[in-house]
């Protein structure tokens, strides 16, 4: 008797809102979350997209790099793409946030792009009102990312010189009245991974994204169920929420979530405004 093959592991998975605001008003929740993404053999996690669908909207919930974060410290071999919408947010203080975050969990983050945030009021252009538009929100985020390359610090200390600011440019993007209006540079370099990723999902559409998420064509995997069994928490305990630390001065280096999702890294050269 042959036996079929089994399915292959799924590469992302959707972490609910509800279950992130559970996990961080219960004592060891996001232990027992960590544990339950692990088993869905995912090697990416994907945070706060409930909020760029009108069904699932509602409910509490919990900002989604504060939470990559947590988890992020949690699952150390695993690479995190946030959300993030115009009607919330302004590209600037979503770059550097998401570039900072790159840079503290290790070149594992990026982010996905919504055309709206249905769980906040729709903040738009002062001239019309109107949303801002999404493509060119993700365009001043990767041409922000782009400022600042990370080659140009050398740290050469007979010279005294820092870093080449000569490759330090600013954006100076102008999308008009009803658009950003963005000059940079960021005060971040960029990472290892070049740049954080950058996905959109279904309903936004910009050429040269890193990938598309969601909706019928490029669904996300489910998140397991709890599990009741407590014992196998605690014996979870020691690979998942506390990996061991490596020994001085030797550092692991982790895969970077371009290398999880097998892209690769982008030409910071080509500024994309």
């Amino acid at each position: 008797m042959t036996t079929a093959p089994s399915a292959p592991a799924p590469l992302v998975v959707a972490v609910p809102d509800a279950d992130l605001a559970a996990a961080a008003a219960t004592p060891g929740g996001i232990a027992r979350l960590a544990v339950r993404i692990v088993g869905s053999g995912a090697a990416v996690v994907a945070i706060g997209t409930d909020r760029l669908d009108a069904a699932t909207s509602t409910g509490h919930r919990l900002d989604p790099t504060t939470a990559a974060l947590t988890l992020g410290r949690a699952l150390p071999e695993h690479g995190f793409l946030v959300a993030v919408a115009p009607t919330r947010e302004h590209p600037y203080n979503v770059a550097r946030r998401v570039l900072s975050l790159d840079h503290v969990l290790d070149c594992r983050v990026g982010i996905v792009v919504g055309a709206r945030d249905h769980g906040a009021p729709v903040t738009g252009a002062p001239s019309t009102g109107a949303p801002h538009d999404p493509a060119e929100f993700a365009r001043v985020l990767r041409g922000l990312w782009r400022t600042w390359p990370l080659d140009s610090i050398v740290g050469d200390r007979a010279s005294g010189v820092f870093a080449h600011t000569d490759r330090i440019r600013p954006l100076d993007h102008d999308g008009g009245p009803d658009g950003y209006r963005v000059r940079g540079p960021l005060t971040t370099p960029s990472s290892r991974q070049g740049e954080p990723v950058l996905a959109v999902w279904h309903d936004v559409d910009v050429p040269g994204a890193d990938l598309v998420l969601g909706g019928a064509a490029h669904p996300l995997a489910p998140l397991p169920g709890a599990t009741d069994g407590a014992e196998s928490h605690r014996a979870s305990r020691s690979t998942v929420t506390r990996p061991p630390r490596p020994t001085r001065p030797t550092r692991p280096t982790r895969p970077t979530l371009r290398a999880l999702l097998g892209l690769a890294v982008p030409d910071a050269a080509a500024v994309t405004a």
